[in-house]
């Protein structure tokens, strides 16, 4: 795959990463996963993949936005951070904004350690970050500006945002300000829903949360079947769902190590005069090359983010991280199909096209289950993707009882699998994820939107 080389390069940043399993809560239900160390394992070599040049790289290279007027900066005396206001801002909202800049660079660079944004070379007036107050009411944008396209690309970055009074709303757009400048001094090149991930990390591990989380979170649930990140899409909160379960429950650094490294392991090299970034490897590449390049392995490790996106907010039941205990029913996904055992057999299609990294979610009601019977599941789907299936059984309380791990087939087309004891279950939840890609040479890449989206069937059976 492209890049793989690459990749080789530049886990040397993130050598020391370890995916073990978190001691967030005690809970021994909690599932468990053995330690993993970034390119730890022996590694299968594969001859170079021919790539159609055609096919796109990354995003534009080319910054989309301009630095606007300044009417004044407000800038800190202790950190390299600035505020800049436009003629309609008042100087007391920059104060404002330029306190909750402050505290957001002192969480995330000083309290977390983690890499300082790098300097601009003067383009606001200084080497300091640049926050702009334009007045126009939109949400918080990131822009690249002094750029490195050395060994590893780095680029500075500002920022722009409409304005608010609200206390909680700058201390939000001040830190995916911070995470965003920090995300393209680690990979300017990774897709731009990756970056926003990365930074909306940042913000749920050490800020507050505030409705626009909440919204986001929810968003992200009633559209399961949407791909965690593309080069051309809108960034949505699916792809921070998948770094806060890896920082949850495959991580045993300080909180934002796991993402940091994750980006600093997939920095890439982009050619001078290049129109787009050379975005290889990406993220996903960084996780494949983790996991020993083992597709076996990746399905299992995707395969639990897609359970885990089943039991957020109030479905929460203390076994399955992220929790999200605060988005409340807002965390709740969107069941594709509800269907009762009474009804059964039955064979139902996906309503929507399902994306690489997309997922299906089925709820299979149990309101009578006659002594001895068991429930019978069979999935099929479209050439050339593969799905990775679970069958999940849980009580009256919504607490998982047991769960079949379906077995993965790199060039399966079907897959079945049978829940035996329904004692005492209530439900049982079919949940499957499209890992997308061409063929085992050609995994799933982001940047290579528009994806063509699948489907797949499901038959449910009394056995």
């Amino acid at each position: 795959m492209r890049g793989r080389t690459r990749i080789g390069i530049a886990l040397g940043w993130a050598v020391t990463v370890l995916f073990a399993a978190s001691n967030v809560r005690a809970d021994s239900r909690i599932r468990r996963d053995p330690p993993l160390l970034f390119g730890g394992g022996p590694h299968t070599i594969r001859p170079p993949v021919e790539i159609d040049p055609q096919l796109p790289t990354g995003t534009l290279v080319a910054a989309q936005r301009e630095r606007p007027h300044s009417a004044g900066a407000a800038c800190s005396a202790r950190l390299p951070v600035c505020v800049q206001r436009g003629s309609a801002s008042s100087p007391a909202l920059a104060l404002s904004a330029l306190q909750a800049l402050e505290q957001a660079y002192e969480r995330i660079v000083g309290a977390s350690r983690l890499p300082a944004p790098i300097p601009d070379d003067g383009h606001g007036g200084s080497d300091a970050l640049d926050w702009y107050l334009t007045g126009d009411g939109g949400e918080l944008a990131t822009e690249r500006d002094a750029l490195s396209l050395d060994t590893l690309d780095r680029a500075a970055a500002f920022c722009l945002s409409g304005e608010s009074d609200d206390a909680l709303s700058l201390e939000r757009s001040a830190s995916l300000c911070v995470g965003e400048a920090i995300a393209k001094r680690l990979d300017p090149g990774e897709t731009p829903a990756i970056q926003r991930a990365f930074a909306n990390e940042l913000w749920w591990l050490t800020g507050g949360i505030g409705s626009l989380d909440v919204q986001a979170v929810d968003d992200a649930q009633a559209h399961p079947e949407r791909a965690l990140a593309a080069r051309s899409a809108e960034p949505n909160a699916a792809a921070t769902l998948l770094f806060e379960f890896l920082e949850k429950a495959r991580s045993s650094q300080t909180p934002g190590g796991l993402v940091t490294s994750l980006l600093a392991a997939a920095a890439s090299s982009t050619p001078a005069g290049a129109y787009q970034w050379h975005n290889e490897p990406d993220v996903f590449d960084v996780l494949r090359h983790s996991l020993d390049e083992d597709t076996g392995k990746l399905a299992t490790l995707f395969g639990d983010y897609a359970v885990s996106r089943s039991f957020l907010g109030d479905r929460d039941d203390g076994t399955h991280p992220p929790f999200l205990e605060w988005a409340g029913a807002f965390g709740r996904p969107r069941y594709d199909w509800t269907i009762k055992f009474s009804s059964l057999p039955r064979r139902v299609r996906a309503s929507r096209p399902i994306e690489p990294t997309g997922i299906e979610l089925i709820w299979v009601d149990l309101d009578e289950v006659p002594i001895g019977v068991s429930l019978g599941f069979e999935s099929e789907w479209e050439a050339p993707v593969s799905f990775k299936w679970s069958l999940i059984s849980v009580d009256d309380q919504g607490r998982e009882m047991a769960r079949v791990d379906l077995p993965f087939q790199e060039r399966g087309r079907s897959s079945e699998g049978r829940v035996v004891n329904l004692t005492g279950v209530r439900a049982v939840l079919a949940i499957g994820i499209n890992l997308g890609g061409v063929d085992l040479a050609h995994p799933f890449d982001p940047d290579q939107d528009p994806f063509e989206a699948q489907s797949c069937t499901a038959y449910f059976a009394r056995m």
